[in-house]
């Protein structure tokens, strides 16, 4: 670990505010794995800032660069009709005009 970072980067009293601002309903033990996971990520992003890089590194999301060389074209955009849609909708629990009824999810307004 970095001086960077005590052992535990996320005290307990932080840990426990996310949690209640979360809703979050965890027993002791699954609070205390969530704690250790987070703390264990933070340390696992410590690390990776360590990695010495030169100056003038390029950022990059992944280590391939895409060039117009190796890109394929965009394909076109087109609508196909689907072959079955009276197979596909028979497998739905409900269907209305041709339409897949999806439930209602319950909810509760915050105050």
């Amino acid at each position: 670990m970095s001086p960077n970072h005590p052992e535990q980067a996320i005290p307990q009293e932080i840990f426990d505010h996310l949690v209640d601002l979360a809703s979050l309903e965890l027993s002791p033990e699954e609070a205390e794995y969530l704690l250790q996971e987070l703390n264990n990520q933070l340390r696992a992003i410590d690390e990776l800032e360590a990695i010495p890089l030169e100056d003038g590194a390029t950022i990059t999301t992944h280590g391939v660069h895409y060039t117009k060389q190796i890109t394929p074209d965009a394909r076109d955009d087109r609508w196909e009709a689907c072959p079955n849609p009276e197979e596909i909708l028979a497998q739905a629990p409900e269907v209305r005009d041709r339409y897949i009824v999806v439930p209602d999810i319950p909810h509760t307004d915050l105050e």
